[in-house]
C-alpha cells in the first residue's frame, strides 16, 4: 500500500457511507488502505460501514473524542509512507487521489496538499485567508469578511486562488495528504483542539519543520461543509471554533494575546449584531422570508458570540445522538 485514508466518523449516517462508496470507485492506480476511526456512533454508521465495506477497517475509538484525538488513534495502525486524512461528508472524484499524490511527488519540498473542494451543486468553496491567526487578523475578518464581501476585498487580503495550484501557508483537515516521516516529525495533532483549528497548527507546524505546503487545484472532491456536526447543536461549531482559534492563539502568543481574542470577537460580535438589527427595520427586506430566517439564525450566532467572549458561553461537546443526518 501506499497511502492510508484515516476517516473520523461521528454518527455519520449516508455520508459516510457515499464517502466509502466513492475511495472504493476512485482509488486510482494508488495502492489504499481505509481506516475509519469511530467516536462511538449510535445511528449505525459504524456497523453498516464494517459489513458494506470490509476492505475497510473500522475501529471504535469508545466515545466523542473530536477530530484531533481520534485521528491521532491512527499512529499506531498507519505503516504506509503516506497519510490522507479525510471528512466523512467528502466524496472523492475520480482521479482525485492520484493527482494529489502527483503532486507531493512532483514537489520533493512539500510535506503536505490540499485540494480543491466543491459544493455538492458543483460550486467551488473559497479558501480561507491565508494569514496567521491573531486578535487582529480576527477582528478584521469579523468585522469585514463575509461571503459577500471577500470578493471585493480579496486584492488587499491574503487569499488563493481556489481553481490554481500552489504553495500555501495553511492547509484544511478535510482533505490533508501528508508524509508519514513528516507527521511523526511534528507529533501528529495537537490535541488541545477538540475539533477546527488542530489544521491550522498542523500546517504551521510542517512549515516550521522546514517542508512547505501545496494546494493542487487539479485533485477535485465534493464536500458537504459541516455535513455531521449539523447534527450537533445550533451554537456548537462556532463556539467551539472560537473556542479553537483562542487555545492556538495563546499556544503560540500567550495568555494576553487570548484575552484580546475575545475582545475582538465581543467587539465583531456586536458590530455585526447592530447591523442585523438595523436590517430588520427596513420593510422591504421583511418580506423576503428566506432573509428573515437567515436574519434570524445571524441575530442568534452574533449573541452567542458576545457572550462567549465575556466567558458566559462555551461550546458544549454533543453526545452521540440517534438520527442520521440528511
Amino acid at each position: 500500500m501506499d497511502l492510508t485514508i484515516v476517516i473520523v466518523n461521528w454518527n455519520g449516517g449516508q455520508l459516510l457511507m457515499r464517502c466509502l462508496t466513492s475511495i472504493r470507485a476512485h482509488a486510482g492506480s494508488t495502492g489504499v488502505a481505509v481506516l475509519v476511526v469511530d467516536n462511538d456512533s449510535t445511528d449505525g454508521s459504524r456497523e453498516t460501514a464494517t459489513q458494506a465495506f470490509p476492505e475497510f477497517r473500522v475501529v471504535n475509538s469508545g466515545s466523542n473524542l473530536g477530530f484531533g484525538r481520534a485521528n491521532n488513534l491512527a499512529r499506531a495502525l498507519v505503516d504506509t509512507p503516506l497519510v490522507l486524512f479525510l471528512n466523512p461528508d467528502t466524496e472523492l472524484m475520480d482521479g482525485a487521489l492520484d493527482r494529489a499524490v502527483q503532486c507531493l511527488q512532483q514537489h520533493p519540498d512539500v510535506g503536505a496538499v490540499g485540494c480543491r473542494m466543491l459544493e455538492p451543486d458543483g460550486r467551488v468553496q473559497e479558501l480561507g485567508l491565508q494569514w496567521s491567526l491573531t486578535p487582529w487578523t480576527a477582528l478584521i475578518e469579523l468585522l469585514f469578511v463575509t461571503q459577500h464581501t471577500l470578493p471585493y476585498l480579496a486584492k488587499w487580503l491574503p487569499t488563493v486562488d481556489p481553481y490554481h495550484s500552489g504553495y500555501v501557508r495553511k492547509l484544511y483537515g478535510g482533505f490533508l495528504l501528508v508524509r508519514r516521516h513528516i507527521l511523526d516529525a511534528a507529533g501528529w495533532f495537537d490535541e488541545r483542539y477538540f475539533m477546527y483549528a488542530e489544521d491550522a497548527d498542523l500546517s504551521r507546524t510542517i512549515r516550521g519543520l522546514g517542508w512547505k505546503l501545496y494546494y493542487c487545484a487539479e485533485a477535485a472532491i465534493v464536500h458537504v461543509g459541516g455535513g455531521v456536526t449539523k447534527a450537533a447543536p445550533s451554537t456548537f461549531s462556532y463556539l467551539m471554533q472560537q473556542e479553537s482559534i483562542n487555545k492556538l492563539i495563546a499556544k503560540y502568543q500567550g495568555k494576553t494575546a487570548a484575552a484580546l481574542h475575545r475582545v475582538a470577537v465581543g467587539i465583531g460580535g456586536l458590530v455585526r449584531l447592530g447591523a442585523v438589527l438595523f436590517v430588520r427595520v427596513i420593510p422591504i427586506s421583511a418580506r423576503d422570508e428566506a432573509s428573515t430566517l437567515r436574519r434570524k439564525a445571524s441575530s442568534l450566532k452574533q449573541q452567542q458570540l458576545v457572550l462567549w467572549s465575556l466567558g458566559l458561553r462555551r461550546a458544549t461537546i454533543p453526545a452521540s445522538r440517534t438520527k442520521e443526518p440528511r
